[in-house]
């Protein structure tokens, strides 16, 4: 996750199915109904990028706290990324797809990186970004205006901002305002050349040189109020066993990750699992304001334990539904319970500050509750065997621990079960079990 640093006082931050392919209107009562749920022909296929457990920059300690300058996320261990090409003027741009965030930046070379190994200076800094932007901006920069990102892992970015046309999906964003970086420090991925945000405007004007900054709109918010598309998009994120991972091609198959806009990805899923949940305003993190910045919503219940034997927790927590974060993040007093769950119990590993269970263990239930439907985790994703301890032998838990205090996170491990609605026009999200695959 990509979730940057605020600068106003705030707290933080399956299921059995039955394969249905949808290509028209969902018209249950119970959900939204017309076009908003039919697939979109504006979708793209995303690419998937895993990093093996041994290369992970961004580790936790369990005993770290998650606030940082007044609000913030978690700090990701990134083992997946998911990809997509932006083109401007023909040139083909990788970026990280992100929902915990709403700039939109790339690189431009030559750029600098940043060096913070104060113990071998001698190091030639690496940020893992690819070659990026090669030409001009068409439509010139900003003037006086400086571009500044912080995000609570320790990476940093800066730059300017200026105006581009931006193609994805078979889209077009006009003389859309975006971020060159000619600054950074960053843990990349060898493939990436910037990042996507996917956020509410109100996330552009809350960091940065100047934090008093005016917002601005978005790539996706400047598509919808173009009217190319409605208020919506929507994204299936499939996992990838290999540590380096090209989705198939469109036509392969539902095990394809896709970002659409407009309306629903070409996936199947369980027509009768929909259910829905309202946005909250930026507020339910403890921020003195009633915005809608982030994809918050209200978690009614969990539910965990070995099949048959099922316990409920009913506190609601708000969480955070990224895509920028592998891993989920919920209260430790909820997740040591899922811990316990394993059998054997899972394991605190020193190295990164992180649960595991054998590879071989029993792997409890785990579920979350909104709307009043239940969508439960993929066995594959609680235990996570592409991410192994150094001996090979324990699992990373998809699952980790934050404090009980509203930075909460459903991350790539929860998203991996489920077709996620981002429905602006109606401030609510939607979900649905993906059939197995």
């Amino acid at each position: 996750m990509r979730l940057t640093r605020l600068t106003s006082p705030a707290a933080a931050l399956g299921i059995t199915v039955v394969a249905v392919t949808r290509a028209t209107a969902f018209t249950r009562a119970d959900t939204r109904v017309g076009f908003y749920d039919a697939v979109t022909p504006h979708y793209v296929a995303m690419d998937s990028h895993a990093v093996p457990s041994s290369h992970d920059l961004h580790v936790r300690r369990r005993d770290a706290r998650i606030v940082v300058n007044g609000s913030s996320s978690l700090v990701n261990v990134h083992d997946v990324y998911y990809i997509i090409d932006l083109d401007m003027r023909g040139e083909k741009i990788p970026v990280t797809v992100d929902t915990g965030s709403s700039d939109t930046w790339v690189v431009k070379q030559p750029y600098e990186c940043i060096s913070l190994d104060w113990e071998h200076p001698e190091r030639k800094p690496n940020c893992g970004l690819g070659d990026g932007l090669k030409g001009d901006l068409s439509g010139g920069v900003v003037a006086n205006v400086s571009f500044g990102r912080a995000y609570v892992d320790g990476t940093f970015v800066s730059g300017y901002f200026g105006y581009e046309d931006v193609t994805l999906a078979g889209l077009t964003a006009k003389h859309q305002r975006l971020a060159i970086v000619n600054s950074t420090y960053w843990y990349g991925d060898g493939r990436t050349s910037g990042l996507l945000g996917l956020a509410y405007p109100y996330m552009t004007s809350l960091d940065g040189a100047d934090a008093s900054q005016p917002l601005y709109d978005p790539i996706f918010t400047t598509l919808w109020k173009d009217k190319l598309i409605d208020p919506v998009f929507s994204m299936a994120l499939s996992r990838a066993a290999d540590q380096t991972v090209k989705q198939p091609a469109a036509d392969e198959g539902h095990e394809t990750s896709y970002l659409a806009f407009g309306g629903l990805p070409p996936v199947s899923y369980d027509a009768a699992s929909w259910a829905r949940t309202p946005i909250l305003p930026m507020s339910a993190i403890n921020m003195d304001t009633q915005e809608l910045g982030l994809y918050l919503i209200r978690a009614e219940s969990f539910v965990y334990g070995q099949k048959g034997n099922l316990t409920t927790n009913g506190t609601a927590w708000p969480v955070l539904i990224d895509a920028g974060s592998t891993l989920s993040v919920l209260p430790r007093s909820l997740v040591d319970k899922l811990y316990a769950a394993f059998d054997p119990p899972a394991k605190y590993m020193s190295f990164n500050g992180l649960f595991y269970a054998r590879c071989d263990a029993k792997v409890p239930e785990f579920g979350v509750t909104f709307g009043n439907r239940t969508f439960f985790f993929a066995k594959e994703d609680l235990l996570r065997q592409s991410a192994r301890d150094p001996t090979g032998e324990y699992c990373r838990i998809g699952v980790t621990d934050g404090p009980d205090d509203g930075s909460n996170v459903l991350g790539v491990t929860f998203l991996s079960s489920v077709v996620a609605v981002f429905d602006i026009g109606l401030h609510e999200m939607r979900f649905a079990s993906r059939v197995a695959y």
